[in-house]
């Protein structure tokens, strides 16, 4: 019976070092996506400022960045870019809103 208790905890403690392993991955991941948000949201303020038609661009913009946004990185970009894609085509501002609310859930 003794034994039993003894591997409980072993197994736990592997399950603890595993668990924390994943978790600093990702944020290792995170922190790495992080590190070239500048370039992405310096490309959209430039799309926004200039006040760029070029849809197919900003979809990219847009596509992009609800990928990061779903892990939690890049959403207040996310948000901006759609906001002035909205308008521009409130239909498509209307998908993207509706994706981006989905992840949210």
């Amino acid at each position: 019976m003794c034994v039993n208790q003894l591997k409980i905890p072993i197994y736990l403690n592997r399950m603890d070092d595993l668990v924390k392993g994943i978790s600093n991955e990702i944020s290792k991941f995170k922190a790495s996506l992080s590190h070239h948000l500048p370039a992405i949201e310096a490309d959209v303020n430039r799309i926004i400022k200039r006040q760029s038609q070029d849809k197919r661009s900003i979809e990219y913009y847009l596509d992009t960045l609800l990928s990061l946004a779903t892990i939690g990185v890049g959403e207040t970009v996310f948000i901006n870019l759609l906001e002035y894609y909205k308008t521009l085509d409130a239909e498509g501002g209307a998908f993207y809103w509706e994706e981006y609310s989905r992840e949210e859930e």
